[in-house]
């Protein structure tokens, strides 16, 4: 009786204790599942998204001879740069292969039919996405503008500089500003160029120079900020079309110089000068939420008072100002008696040379008011663009970190649906779901910085049309429904269809029937023995 006594009483507890153990290796497994795959998921997304930025720029990298660490930069600022975009397809991708191998190594059924649901399965998976969301959110808003801000500066600075010198053979070289350059051979151990041919515009297309050479060198001087061109035995002609009298343009049209050694030195920067990144700290994309606001406020406060000064202008009356006496004494003379007779009276009361006095000035007025109204427009346009742009920055932060959990909850389920592990069947619709996303966030961010919808409609369409879809999923996957199941959709029609051809018209057939008789047992003559 007492051990009796003891299991009753301490029973429950070990029970539930035991359970508890049991979640807690669950949980443990699940996160551990995910983690690996969503690590290799995320460089691999990190990767494509910089080798795709890294395309956009490649003009700007290669041919301009930069240093390793200049390009170290680049790619650090880049890959800064990318993190937020690069999570919600990571997290999608890891979330469709790991319950997708759940599902084909059939441990999601086991969870299930061990009595736990798919919320609480997922349980341990979201509260870890709910932590990246957050801390995309603050990396969004302390790292990702002060590298767009670093990035900006070194891609302007890349732009500015200068391409490395390497001169082909046997084609014209146009690289150098002002020049037009032509070797026919170089050799490559002493540098020394044969065969020279040089266009000079640096002085425009009037004083063009032709000049042609043997033999030369080019180098770079120790400032970088010159080159150095050495030639041996050539000629310089030079166009004298722009110099002199009629005369001397007549029988003298180029000038032809014979030279057996020249040097000169042709202006070209071959430094790489970062500009100072602070220059770019008025964009909306390098500025944190609370610049944002700040930003929001201070262009409001310009749009509004600009605004109300077009309006006081307009209400001024500009149709005397600076007007001739005559052109103002006709108008007094058509504002004095203007309610008393019509206009066209009134205008044959003045003279050909008043009317035609009003006519221009009244047009030139016109003109003048419609450039003056063009101009303001065109920089309220500006201003009105740089609001919007702060708001679609500031609506982004918030966008792009939100999206981190809606396609956990599509990859989650719709992965326990299609229960296909590997990188089949999840990469590809990883990508599909992830493109859709991206026409409708990108086709929303355009329109409302054009000004075309509402910004906030434009900025959360996206999440307005994925959130209901991963709800949707979620449900379907909660109560384990055949949603992606052929059979599912096509055995109710051919159900119906058999119905339909089993309906047939009642017919009558003819019966008969037959009396039913005892049946008779003979008596047996034999007798029974014993065995």
């Amino acid at each position: 009786m007492g051990y009796c006594t003891y299991f009753r009483t301490f029973a429950p507890f070990i029970i539930t204790h035991a359970h508890m153990r049991i979640f807690k290796r669950l949980d443990l497994y699940l996160l551990k599942a995910y983690l690996q795959l969503f690590a290799g998921t995320f460089f691999i997304c990190l990767f494509i998204f910089l080798m795709q930025y890294t395309w956009r720029w490649i003009n700007e990298l290669v041919g301009k001879g930069l240093s390793y660490d200049v390009l170290a930069q680049f790619f650090w600022y880049a890959t800064l740069t990318l993190i937020p975009i690069s999570l919600p397809l990571a997290i999608l991708l890891a979330a469709l292969i790991t319950f997708g191998n759940f599902g084909e190594r059939l441990e999601l059924l086991s969870m299930k039919a061990a009595g736990i649901s798919l919320l609480r399965i997922i349980r341990p998976i979201f509260l870890f996405v709910a932590v990246l969301c957050v801390g995309s959110y603050y990396f969004q808003n302390k790292v990702t503008p002060k590298a767009t801000m670093e990035l900006g500066a070194l891609v302007y600075s890349m732009k500015q500089k200068s391409p490395e010198l390497e001169i082909p053979e046997g084609i014209f070289y146009n690289e150098i500003p002002g020049y037009n350059l032509y070797v026919e051979k170089k050799d490559l151990k002493t540098g020394m160029l044969y065969g020279i041919m040089i266009y000079s515009m640096s002085n425009g297309y009037e004083d063009a120079q032709i000049v042609l050479a043997d033999s030369g060198r080019m180098q770079s001087t120790a400032d970088r900020m010159h080159l150095k061109l050495t030639l041996w035995g050539g000629e310089r002609f030079q166009n004298l079309s722009s110099q002199g009298g009629q005369m001397m343009r007549a029988n003298v049209p180029y000038m032809r110089e014979t030279f057996q050694k020249e040097v000169d030195l042709i202006s070209f920067n071959g430094n790489f000068d970062v500009m100072d990144a602070s220059l770019f700290s008025g964009n909306a994309e390098t500025k944190d939420i609370g610049a944002i606001q700040q930003g929001i406020d201070s262009l409001t406060h310009h749009i509004d008072s600009v605004g109300h000064a077009i309006y006081a202008a307009a209400l001024q009356s500009q149709m005397t100002r600076n007007l001739p006496t005559a052109c103002k004494d006709s108008a007094k003379i058509v504002a004095s008696v203007a309610t008393q007779q019509p206009f066209d009276s009134l205008m044959a009361r003045l003279s050909d040379a008043q009317r035609q006095e009003i006519w221009r000035n009244a047009s030139n007025r016109t003109r003048q008011l419609q450039n003056d109204y063009e101009f303001r427009a065109m920089t309220q346009a500006d201003s009105h663009t740089a609001l919007r742009k702060h708001h679609v920055e500031w609506h982004r932060k918030y966008t792009l970190s939100l999206a981190c959990l809606v396609f956990f909850f599509i990859g989650a389920p719709l992965g326990a649906i299609i229960r296909k592990g590997g990188l089949g069947m999840p990469v590809v619709v990883s990508v599909l779901i992830f493109i859709f996303y991206y026409i409708i966030n990108v086709s929303g961010e355009k329109m409302a910085k054009q000004g075309a919808w509402d910004i906030t409609f434009g900025m959360w369409l996206s999440s307005m049309i994925l959130i209901p879809i991963g709800m949707f999923l979620t449900y379907k996957s909660n109560i384990d429904s055949t949603l992606f199941n052929i059979e599912g959709y096509t055995l109710p029609l051919k159900n119906l269809w058999n119905k339909i051809k089993s309906l047939r018209k009642n017919r009558q057939t003819e019966t008969t029937t037959e009396p039913i008789t005892e049946p008779t047992i003979e008596p047996t003559t034999e007798p029974i023995t014993e065995p």
